[in-house]
């Protein structure tokens, strides 16, 4: 980690995307989800770029230096209308947590959120992310007894909402 622990947090470039899909890629190997999921890598991990050039979508990476350390998106959930936005591939190395690193990439995320005219952030996870469950109750997520729309991540069974005001 950084000695001086200064972080840049900015939009996706092209050449982000390799490193991007590292951290997802290791990240979920942390956490064990290679039993639960069919490929750790999904298609829309590899197309970030066109993933996040969608209207009312963005995403952000966290930068040590040069080396991205992290990321984290928003989407319209459902169709390009919605009034919710999900909260996406937002994911960090685990030596950069509890540096507040989070907090900002959240942070950026929820202020273009706003900036589209979204009223609500939805977020999904899995149980083994304790970390990250911790992380959505920190920052006023709220638990939901199920998922919102069809975001075909049928291995996710935590889900949670936050009110964009």
């Amino acid at each position: 980690m950084s000695g001086h622990g200064t972080f840049d947090i900015r939009e996706l470039s092209d050449s982000d995307v390799p490193a991007v899909v590292r951290v997802i890629s290791d990240v979920r190997k942390e956490y064990g989800l290679e039993r639960r999921v069919g490929t750790l890598i999904e298609p829309s991990d590899r197309n970030l770029i066109s993933t996040y050039q969608r209207q009312r979508s963005k995403y952000f990476v966290a930068l040590d230096g040069t080396r991205v350390v992290g990321g984290a998106g928003i989407a319209p959930l459902g169709d390009d209308h919605s009034r919710i936005c999900e909260l996406q591939r937002m994911y960090l190395h685990s030596e950069y947590r509890r540096c507040g690193i989070g907090r900002r990439l959240l942070g950026r995320c929820v202020e273009a959120a706003k900036s589209f005219g979204y009223y609500q952030c939805y977020a999904e996870t899995v149980r083994e992310m304790k970390e990250a469950r911790a992380f959505y109750r920190a920052h006023s997520f709220r638990p939901l007894t199920g998922p919102m729309g069809d975001t075909g991540h049928r291995h996710n069974d935590c889900w949670v909402l936050l009110e964009l005001k």
